[in-house]
């Protein structure tokens, strides 16, 4: 396995995640009880070392999503929304909020 560079190369889809992420600046696309978990989230993804820091723990349901050769990946923040994320040379790219609905 690859180390995976952290987010600070990262392009995120909305100016409104990278600012929660870097500054935690709250926004209204971002529910009050879903802040601190989706922060935990953020954090995994900015300190894995390689896939397998994103397969456990099993409640981040990382996937593979379809259609495969886009290279879109996935972990589950709650029920409802995930994280989303082109992952290719070992670089995370085009990161975002989605509310399952996958729009890629």
């Amino acid at each position: 396995m690859d180390i995976i560079q952290n987010l600070t190369n990262t392009t995120f889809r909305d100016k409104w995640l990278f600012a929660f992420f870097q500054y935690g600046t709250k926004h209204k696309k971002i529910p009050t009880s879903l802040e601190k978990v989706l922060l935990r989230k953020l954090d995994i993804l900015d300190n894995a070392k390689d896939e397998r820091d994103l397969i456990s723990p099993p409640s981040n349901n990382f996937e593979k999503l379809e259609p495969k050769q886009k290279n879109y990946y996935s972990i589950r923040v709650n029920k409802q929304y995930r994280l989303v994320f082109h992952y290719e040379n070992n670089q995370i790219n085009d990161l975002f909020l989605d509310d399952h609905s996958y729009k890629i």
